[in-house]
C-alpha cells in the first residue's frame, strides 16, 4: 500500500539519527549522515512520483543547522548544496492551483514539527486520512498567524494540507529554504 509520500523501508532510523545531529546530540559520523543524505537524494532526484525526493530533501533540510553551524568537514557543505540545488531546479517554473504549500512556515517550526509530521506522511494514505487534523501536518503557530481567517493555511482541512505536501513543488520549495538556510543560491 502506498503511503502518503514514498519513504525508504528504514526512514525512522534515519530521520531520529538527523533529528539528534540537529540537535547537537549525534555521537556517529555527522559528515558522513550528511554525505549519505546528500547522494541518496542525488540518486532520486528529479525522480518519479514514486521516489522518495521528499523524504532525502527533508532529511537535509533537517541537517542544515549542522552543515551551516557545526563546522562540517570539507566538502560536506559543497555536497550538500549541490544536492539540494539540482531538486530546486526542479520546479522550473512549475505552477499548480495551491495558494500555500508546507515550505512557505518558517524553517524553525518546520523542523520542530517535521519529525512528529514525519509519521503521519510515511503512514498509508487511508490510514493518514483518518482524523487528520490541519495541525498535525502544520506548526501551530502557522495556523495562528494567519490575520485574515480566508488566509491559507488557516482556513484549510488536514486532507487539504496533505494534498499540499504531496504537490511535486513542495520538495524544491523546501530545497530553496535549505540553501536559503545555508546562505547558499540555487545554481
Amino acid at each position: 500500500m502506498p503511503t502518503v509520500i514514498p519513504v525508504p523501508d528504514d526512514w525512522r532510523p534515519l530521520s531520529s539519527g538527523w533529528d539528534e545531529l540537529r540537535h547537537g546530540h549525534h555521537a556517529g559520523d555527522k559528515d558522513g549522515a550528511v554525505r549519505d543524505c546528500a547522494r541518496r537524494l542525488d540518486a532520486t532526484a528529479p525522480g518519479s512520483e514514486d521516489d522518495p525526493v521528499l523524504f532525502w530533501t527533508l532529511g537535509l533540510l533537517m541537517l542544515t543547522p549542522y552543515v551551516a553551524f557545526g563546522n562540517p568537514g570539507p566538502g560536506v557543505e559543497e555536497e550538500a548544496v549541490a544536492a539540494l540545488s539540482r531538486v530546486a531546479r526542479g520546479d522550473d517554473g512549475r505552477t499548480c492551483a495551491h495558494g500555500w504549500h508546507p515550505y512557505e512556515a518558517g524553517v524553525d517550526d518546520v523542523l520542530e514539527h517535521l519529525p512528529a509530521c514525519l509519521e503521519i506522511l510515511s503512514s498509508p494514505l487511508p490510514q493518514a486520512l483518518d482524523d487528520l487534523l490541519a495541525e498535525d501536518l502544520v506548526p501551530g503557530g502557522c495556523l495562528d498567524e494567519a490575520e485574515d481567517e480566508e488566509a491559507e493555511p488557516a482556513n484549510l482541512s488536514g486532507p487539504e494540507i496533505l494534498t499540499r505536501w504531496q504537490c511535486p513543488r513542495t520538495a524544491p520549495g523546501f530545497a530553496r529554504a535549505a540553501l536559503d538556510c545555508l546562505g547558499a543560491t540555487v545554481r
